[in-house]
């Protein structure tokens, strides 16, 4: 199979309000990527005529419906990537709404498909439960731009205490992402508030927030203190995961976990789940992995904050091991090939 860089691809995204958190940076990552080694990528064209593939990103688009016609009338071959809306846990969420349309419409499109792509292998495992018609194929998303370990200028610039032992949240707030279990955790540990801060950085439902500033309100004698800091977001958010002691995801899905990398890539230890794709490769470099129960997180966690903080030396071997796995240099090539195959094998 020859890999050709003359191929043009056609991107289609949800609308913007559904694009939150990490589904906006994969598109984009990706998209910057392939740009970057010489394809063609447009995001929502007026036309798919001039393209050789068509990429559809997320489920649930009435739309998507209606262009993939066009692709089978026009015999562009397409692929869906999931980005996770088909794990268990997603399904658990208005199941009751889902499932009706998933029968009559969302299965015919996605048995429709040349490939379904997933991004982690935990991802594909889920997927295969459907028993969907065209070929599964795994690859991960690469590194979200070029920043590296840098802690101590960015405690600097960031006014951060060198006693600080500082605990970072930076993802979109919801139940989903286990919040209410590290700030449950946090409670029950009462650690010194001397000496330790959560940063939250993100922003999701109000109903949500509020219960989670009550129970930090409730608990407040028991918790470190915190800094509640709203959205943060572009390059700007590249200093709280650089400056951090530890980056906080207890997560009860995630189909890869771009935020995980984000932090690995600077050099920042993570505690999360088995519930993400991460559990071998932290474990690897030497880092414990909780499930998504509050006793797990609380014993995880604990298991950190008693290690207390790494040296450089470790935080810049988990870079570099990062860098070593997910430069896009790797995992281009990867893409590329895929794309190739998908479009050797069109009508």
């Amino acid at each position: 199979m020859s890999l050709d860089k003359s191929l043009r691809l056609a991107f289609f995204v949800p609308p913007p309000d559904q694009r939150v958190g990490g589904l906006d940076l994969a598109i984009n990552t990706l998209h910057d990527a392939l740009q970057s080694n010489g394809l063609t990528v447009e995001i929502d064209p007026a036309r798919i005529e001039d393209f050789d593939v068509v990429h559809f990103h997320g489920l649930w688009q009435p739309r998507f419906l209606s262009i993939s016609k066009s692709c089978r009338r026009s015999g562009k071959p397409y692929v869906v990537s999931p980005h996770g809306m088909l794990e268990p846990w997603a399904w658990r969420h208005r199941r009751w709404k889902k499932w009706p349309y998933f029968l009559l419409v969302e299965r015919r499109f996605l048995n429709r498909a040349a490939a379904i792509l997933a991004t982690s292998e935990i991802e594909e495992e889920h997927l295969q439960r459907f028993r969907f018609s065209p070929s599964l194929t795994t690859i991960p998303l690469g590194l979200a731009g070029t920043f590296d370990e840098c802690y101590w200028r960015a405690r600097r610039e960031l006014g951060w205490s060198d006693k600080e032992f500082v605990l970072l949240y930076l993802s979109r707030i919801h139940p989903k992402k286990g919040l209410h279990l590290l700030l449950s955790a946090l409670a029950s540990l009462a650690v010194d508030r001397s000496h330790h801060r959560l940063i939250i950085v993100g922003d999701g439902p109000r109903e949500y927030l509020n219960t989670l500033h009550h129970f930090a309100n409730t608990h407040r004698d028991s918790l470190p203190r915190i800094d509640w800091l709203g959205p943060i977001w572009g390059d700007t958010k590249w200093k709280y995961l650089q400056a951090a002691d530890l980056f906080c995801l207890p997560t009860q899905s995630e189909n890869f976990g771009l935020a995980i990398l984000e932090a690995c890539q600077v050099g920042t230890p993570v505690l999360t789940t088995s519930e993400t794709p991460w559990k071998a490769f932290l474990e690897a470099c030497g880092f414990p992995v909780a499930v998504p129960t509050l006793s797990s997180v609380k014993d995880t966690l604990g298991e950190f904050l008693r290690g207390g903080r790494i040296g450089p030396d470790k935080r810049k071997r988990l870079a570099r091991q990062t860098h070593a796995e997910y430069d896009w240099g790797k995992v281009s090539p990867r893409y590329l090939a895929f794309y190739s195959c998908i479009a050797e094998k069109a009508p």
